[in-house]
């Protein structure tokens, strides 16, 4: 199973049902969309919440990078870059966002399309 497979109990299967159907639907369709599942504590077989997303990219290659941005505190008058943001991996090319962002096998740098005013403090 994967990292949604949830618990199956009697309640589990009767709405798992449902959902394959859902699902079925929306892949014949063609459409590209994210999925969501929550479980709440109550409702879960281990009393654990449970929270899964899918990335339904369709033909697109998705970027994959989960990056830590660490808290700061940024002087005054700081600013913080824009960029276009493009489909697949790399979705951004921007070493001064983070090191796992900077050009890897020969990637251009990501335009700066404009900035906005940083605000004083960013938490990780």
């Amino acid at each position: 199973p994967g990292p949604c497979a949830l618990p199956a109990t009697a309640t589990m299967q009767h709405a798992i049902a449902p959902m394959t159907l859902a699902v079925a639907a929306a892949l014949a369709s063609g459409a590209r969309a994210c999925t969501i599942i929550a479980v709440g504590k109550d409702a879960s077989s281990t009393g654990h919440p449970i929270v899964c997303h899918t990335d339904d990219s369709g033909s697109d290659t998705s970027d994959v990078r989960l990056v830590r941005v660490p808290r700061k505190q940024w002087p005054k008058g700081s600013t913080r870059k824009l960029y276009h943001w493009v489909e697949g991996y790399p979705r951004v090319v921007a070493p001064e966002r983070s090191p796992d962002y900077a050009p890897v096998a020969g990637q251009k740098l990501s335009e700066v399309i404009g900035e906005i005013p940083q605000v004083p403090e960013t938490y990780a």
